[in-house]
């Protein structure tokens, strides 16, 4: 369930599958730690990544946009991820137990809000809009979790904070992880 809007609502958006046609290199996050990392892999890597099926890229589109700077709002990636398994894994995910080594999720692996559109939920929006993807995949090739690692701790606490479920996975490790 996404998490409550406390902020101004989010502006509609539609989601796409990332394609040669879209403007990657208008997208600029800013210049907070981690953006041109961000800023990079959407100019440079990820056509080519999705392409080659590590990581399947959605861009969310302003249907309204004008300029080549407005179009894309967001981007986020999803792979798909193994984990071995452990007691904070299984608590994590709400299991008692699993007849394997590991479990098979989605990682939720880039995220980016161009600064343009940042403070207005869009961070949320694309995860909310993630973990319904995640889901639909879920029911067509199983999946118990999503996982994200956090860049920062403030990233950590933001994931937290939103509501999702994400739970970290050991003190002072950067992945969280929240049952599908």
């Amino acid at each position: 369930m996404p998490p409550p809007n406390r902020r101004r609502p989010t502006p509609p958006f539609r989601l796409i599958p990332l394609t040669e046609s879209c403007p990657v290199g208008a997208f600029t996050c800013g210049t907070r730690p981690g953006a041109a990392e961000i800023n990079e892999y959407l100019h440079t890597r990820a056509m080519t990544e999705q392409s080659s099926g590590i990581s399947s890229v959605t861009v969310a589109i302003n249907p309204v946009a004008v300029q080549d700077a407005d179009v894309i709002i967001g981007f986020f990636t999803l792979s798909p991820l193994s984990i071995p398994l452990s007691s904070a894994v299984l608590n994590a995910v709400g299991m008692a137990g699993a007849p394997y080594r590991s479990i098979g999720g989605y990682l939720l692996g880039r995220l980016g809000v161009a600064k343009r559109y940042q403070g207005n939920n869009y961070g949320a929006a694309l995860i909310a809009s993630a973990v319904k993807t995640a889901r639909r995949a879920r029911e067509e090739t199983g999946g118990v979790f999503l996982a994200v690692d956090a860049k920062s701790d403030v990233l950590t606490r933001w994931y937290k904070k939103l509501e999702f479920g994400f739970v970290q996975l050991d003190r002072g490790r950067s992945r969280l992880v929240m049952r599908l």
